[in-house]
C-alpha cells in the first residue's frame, strides 16, 4: 500500500513536470525576443513586462517541477560524506533528512504561504513598476502550489524509504546517485 500511494504521487507529480515542459519554450522565445529588441534598440517595446516575464516564466518552471525533482534526487546533496556507506545507511540518513528538515521546512511554507497569496489578491499587488504586470497573486499562487507539489514529493520519498526500511520491500530509491543516473 506505502508503494501504491507513493508511485500514485510520483505519477502525478511526473505529470505535472511533463506537461509544464512546454513553458521552456515559452521562456525562450520571450528571452529571444528581449535580448533582440534591445540589441536593435526597438523603441516603444514594453521591455519591463518581457523581464518580468522572464522571472515569471522562471518560477512557474522552477514551482511545477519542485516536487518531481525532489523525487528524482534532482536537488542539491553533498555526498562526499556518505559516498562510502551502504545503501540502507544511506536510506536512513535520507529518511533522517526528510523528517528533520524537508518536511518540516515544507510544511512551514505551506502553512505561512496561503498568507502570502491572499495579501497580494487583496491588496491586488502588481509590479513595482509602472509599466510591469499586474496580478502578482498568479505568480505567488504558483509558487504556493510548487510548496505543495514539494511537499507531494517528500511524501512519495517518506512512504518508499518506509516501505524500504521498515518491510524490506524494494522501493526503487535514488538515494546516492545523480540525476544522470536515474
Amino acid at each position: 500500500m506505502l508503494l501504491k500511494t507513493a508511485n500514485a504521487l510520483y505519477r502525478f507529480l511526473e505529470r505535472v513536470a511533463d506537461a509544464s515542459g512546454w513553458l521552456l519554450i515559452v521562456l525562450m522565445a520571450v528571452t529571444c525576443i528581449d535580448v533582440t529588441f534591445r540589441k536593435f534598440g526597438v523603441v516603444g517595446f514594453p521591455y519591463t513586462r518581457f523581464q518580468e516575464m522572464e522571472w515569471h516564466l522562471h518560477t512557474t518552471i522552477f514551482s511545477l517541477w519542485l516536487g518531481f525533482n525532489y523525487c528524482v534526487n534532482a536537488h542539491p546533496r553533498v555526498d562526499s560524506y556518505t559516498e562510502k556507506l551502504g545503501f540502507r545507511a544511506k536510506a536512513w540518513i535520507e529518511l533522517a533528512g526528510c523528517l528533520v528538515f524537508a518536511l518540516p521546512y515544507t510544511l512551514v511554507l505551506v502553512w505561512y504561504g496561503w498568507d502570502f497569496v491572499r495579501t497580494a489578491w487583496v491588496f491586488n499587488e502588481r509590479s513595482d513598476s509602472a509599466l510591469g504586470l499586474e496580478y502578482r497573486w498568479i505568480i505567488k499562487g504558483i509558487m504556493y502550489a510548487g510548496f505543495w507539489l514539494l511537499l507531494l514529493g517528500i511524501v512519495s520519498v517518506l512512504l518508499r524509504l518506509v516501505a524500504y526500511l521498515f518491510y524490506k520491500q524494494e522501493a526503487n530509491l535514488n538515494i546516492g546517485t545523480s540525476i544522470s543516473q536515474v
